[in-house]
């Protein structure tokens, strides 16, 4: 895949990831959870404000609902919400696999990515990406205590 396809790559799965954060408020109740899902969604949102910007990719380039499998995701944390008395749990537990996604997606753009600007770019935003699968892995374990 070319440079142009990988970072659209990485844009959907972000996109994937901010519609799911966005989907999941509407879902959870417990305070603390809703913000760390409010913190989280944002830094997507300014993640793939950030790309598109500094590499000149516009929204009719990249489809803003998401990819097929973000979708699938989603339907799949909802049918599990139907069924469990712990919204809040299923909700957390399939965004931090969201977070596994984003996280193993950035990494391969940057080792894949020839252009040596663009490989600046991503790796500028992989510190955030990891703390927030880091702080998603840590609300995972917490709320499964």
């Amino acid at each position: 895949m070319n440079d142009a396809g990988k970072l659209k790559e990485v844009i959907q799965v972000a996109t994937d990831s901010a519609t799911f954060y966005t989907r999941a408020l509407e879902k959870v109740e417990d305070p603390h959870v809703r913000r760390v899902l409010t913190d989280m969604g944002q830094h997507k949102r300014d993640l793939i404000v950030s790309l598109r910007q500094t590499l000149h990719i516009d929204d009719a380039t990249v489809d803003p609902d998401g990819t097929f499998s973000g979708a699938m995701r989603r339907a799949y944390a909802d049918l599990l919400a139907m069924i469990s008395s712990d919204d809040d749990k299923v909700y957390v537990g399939q965004l931090e696999e969201m977070e596994d996604k984003l996280l193993a997606n950035l990494r391969e753009a940057i080792e894949e990515t020839q252009d040596p600007r663009i490989v600046a770019i991503l790796q500028s935003h992989l510190p955030r990406i990891a703390a927030c699968h880091n702080e998603m892995r840590t609300l995972k374990a917490s709320l499964s205590a």
